[in-house]
C-alpha cells in the first residue's frame, strides 16, 4: 500500500509529463526517499538521530588528515597546559576557569543564598556567630602559614594557585536559623570571596568546637582546592560527550548514565573526599584535635541512620559516611603528626547550643 500511493504520489506531480519525465520524477521522489532525515522514536516523542551527521564527520576527518591531527594536536596541547596541581594533596587536574569567571558564579550564588535565608542569618553578636567565626579565624590563619607535612615547605594556600588573596577584613560569616524555617536541613558551604554558612541544625550533629572546626574546614578545602574552578572546567569537557553518546544513540539516556550518573558525580565524590583530607589537615594545623573528626562522621551517619539511610553512593555526589569515616581514620596518624609538631595542646572545652 505504502509503495502504491508513493507511485500514485509521484505521478500526480505532473500529470502531462510524457512517461520519461514520470519516471524521471519517480527517481527524484525515490531518491529523496532514501536520503531524507531519518526519525526514530523512544516512548513515544520524535528524536532526530544525527548518525548520518556523525558519519560525514568522520568521512571529514579521513580525507582531511591534515586538518585532523592539527585541531587533535591544538587541543591536546591546550588540555596539557592546563592541568593544574591541587595543593595539599598534589592531584593533578583540569584547570581552564579565568578568575573573572568564577567570581561572577560566586556573587550570582551569594545573591541567591540572601534571597532565600536573608530573614533568617542570626546577628554577628550572636553567640553562635561568634563561635563560628572564632573558629573560621584560626582556619584562615592556618590556611595562610600550612607546613606540607611531606615536602615541610610553608606555602599560603590561598595563593599557591595563582589565585587573589582574601584579607581576613574581607570575610563574611552567616548562621542560618533554619530550625525557626521550619525546614533544618543539617549542613554548611563557603562561596568563593570569603562568604561562609552555616546551617544552626547541624550544631547538635558537631557537638563541640573540634566537630564543628572539621565540617567548617571540609568547607574551607572546597575553596582552597578551587572546586569551583574544577567544576566549571570539567563541564565543557561532559557537556561534549553527552552530545556524542546523543549523536551515537540518537537519545539522551545513555548520556545521562554515563556523563551525569557515572562521571560526573563520581568527580564530584573526588572532589568530596579531597576537601575532607584537606580540611582534617588544616584543622590539625590550626590545633584542633583532629581526633573529634571520626567522632563527627559517626554522629552524621546516626543521624542518616535516623531519617531513613542514605542514597547509594554510585548515584550520589558525595562519599558515604562509611567511607568518610574509614578516610579519616587512615589519614588520622598523619593529622596526629601535625597536631604535636605544631605544639598543640588538646582542646577539650565543649560549647553547649539552645
Amino acid at each position: 500500500m505504502f509503495q502504491k500511493n508513493f507511485i500514485l504520489r509521484t505521478f500526480r506531480l505532473n500529470p502531462q509529463a510524457s512517461m520519461r519525465g514520470k519516471g524521471i520524477a519517480f527517481l527524484r521522489q525515490a531518491r529523496y526517499y532514501r536520503n531524507r532525515p531519518r526519525y526514530v522514536y523512544f516512548n513515544d516523542s520524535r528524536q532526530y538521530n544525527q548518525s548520518s551527521w556523525w558519519s560525514r564527520f568522520f568521512a571529514y576527518a579521513r580525507e582531511n588528515p591534515r586538518v585532523t591531527y592539527g585541531t587533535v594536536g591544538v587541543f591536546t596541547l591546550f588540555l596539557v597546559t592546563h592541568i593544574d596541581e591541587a595543593p595539599v594533596t598534589h592531584r593533578y587536574r583540569l584547570m581552564m576557569t579565568a578568575e573573572w569567571v568564577e567570581n561572577y558564579f560566586t556573587q550570582q550564588s551569594f545573591r541567591q543564598v540572601m534571597a532565600e535565608y536573608g530573614n533568617y542569618i542570626l546577628p554577628s553578636y550572636h553567640p553562635i556567630s561568634k563561635q563560628v567565626s572564632s573558629i573560621m579565624v584560626r582556619l584562615i590563619a592556618a590556611a595562610h602559614d600550612y607546613k606540607d607535612p611531606t615536602t615541610g615547605e610553608r606555602v599560603n594556600l590561598f595563593t599557591v594557585l595563582g589565585k587573589s588573596d582574601i584579607p581576613l577584613d574581607k570575610w563574611e560569616f552567616y548562621v542560618i536559623d533554619d530550625v525557626r524555617m521550619g525546614r533544618p536541613s543539617p549542613n554548611a558551604f563557603v562561596i568563593g570571596g570569603g562568604k561562609v554558612f552555616l546551617f544552626k541544625s547541624l550544631l547538635p550533629i558537631c557537638e563541640d568546637t573540634n566537630g564543628l572546626a572539621t565540617v567548617l574546614s571540609h568547607e574551607l578545602g572546597h575553596l582552597l582546592a578551587d572546586h569551583l574552578g574544577e567544576r566549571l572546567s570539567l563541564s565543557p569537557l561532559l557537556f561534549t560527550l553527552n552530545i556524542i553518546m546523543f549523536s551515537i544513540f540518537g537519545s539522551s539516556r545513555p548520556g545521562d548514565i554515563l556523563v551525569n550518573m557515572l562521571l560526573n558525580r563520581s568527580f564530584s565524590r573526588e572532589m568530596e573526599t579531597e576537601a575532607d583530607y584537606i580540611g582534617l589537615m588544616v584543622m590539625s594545623r590550626a590545633c584542633f584535635d583532629p581526633t573529634g573528626a571520626p567522632k563527627l562522621w559517626r554522629n552524621m551517619l546516626q543521624f542518616e541512620q535516623q531519617q531513613g539511610g542514605s542514597v547509594p553512593e554510585l548515584v550520589s555526589t558525595h562519599p558515604s559516611s562509611e567511607r568518610r569515616l574509614e578516610n579519616i581514620n587512615g589519614w588520622m596518624s598523619k593529622a596526629k603528626g601535625i597536631y604535636e609538631e605544631n605544639g598543640c595542646y588538646k582542646d577539650l572545652r565543649s560549647f553547649w547550643y539552645r
